[in-house]
């Protein structure tokens, strides 16, 4: 009976053997599987880091290479987040929607244009900060339907009793200027332009009167 028992023993013992081995083959497939995907992970993100900074060296080379524009700022397309309401569960819109928001902006220091006889602090910069927490709908207003319909817009600072000779391109036929925009003309901006690029929009602010250049949007 012992013999039997033993003899039986050593049987299994190939067996178990061979499940060791199984599954250390496994536990090493699953590792490699672990560092593919960590490693695949940083490369994306590698990508990311990349595109960003190419996109703020081309944010900066339109302000720097021209004396003409004081800030760049260039708005992403991106799907609506869902909140979640006071149950737990998602609310808003399921169709899709769209919003513009802040990737990535550029402003030139304190610029004398700007500036004229002030001191103090610099308003174009403060204005230019605020831009960072705006969000716009895409397909509504001004700056949506600039994206959606692929186009450009090119507005003036309204002309004040002051400044007889600034001619306004803005007529009433569009849609209303962005409130925020009101901050960024008291500031000393004289021409905002919106241009449809890639995916998303590219503003560019300037304190001097830049004529409407279809050259430069098609370069965009």
């Amino acid at each position: 009976m012992l013999l039997h028992r033993s003899s039986r023993r050593e049987a299994k013992g190939p067996y178990l053997e061979q499940e060791r081995q199984i599954e250390i083959e496994r536990e090493g497939k699953r590792q490699k599987e672990m560092v593919g995907s960590s490693g695949a992970a940083a490369t994306e993100r590698s990508k990311e880091a990349v595109g960003m900074m190419a996109l703020h060296e081309a944010l900066r080379s339109v302000c720097l290479t021209s004396s003409d524009w004081t800030y760049s700022v260039f708005w992403t397309i991106r799907p609506r987040p869902r909140v979640r309401g006071g149950n737990g569960c998602k609310v808003g819109d399921e169709s899709g929607s769209l919003m513009l928001m802040w990737e990535d902006g550029f402003c030139r220091g304190r610029v004398a244009e700007c500036m004229g006889d002030m001191e103090g602090e610099d308003l174009v910069r403060k204005a230019f900060s605020k831009m960072s927490i705006q969000l716009y709908n895409y397909g509504e207003g001004l700056m949506g339907k600039v994206a959606s319909d692929k186009c450009h817009k090119w507005v003036f600072k309204e002309p004040t009793e002051c400044e007889p000779n600034i001619s306004n391109y803005w007529q009433s036929s569009f849609d209303a200027l962005p409130q925020e925009w009101s901050d960024q003309f008291e500031s000393g901006i004289q021409t905002i332009a919106v241009i449809q690029a890639g995916h998303g929009l590219l503003q560019l602010g300037s304190c001097k009167i830049i004529p409407e250049d279809l050259h430069f949007v098609l370069r965009m």
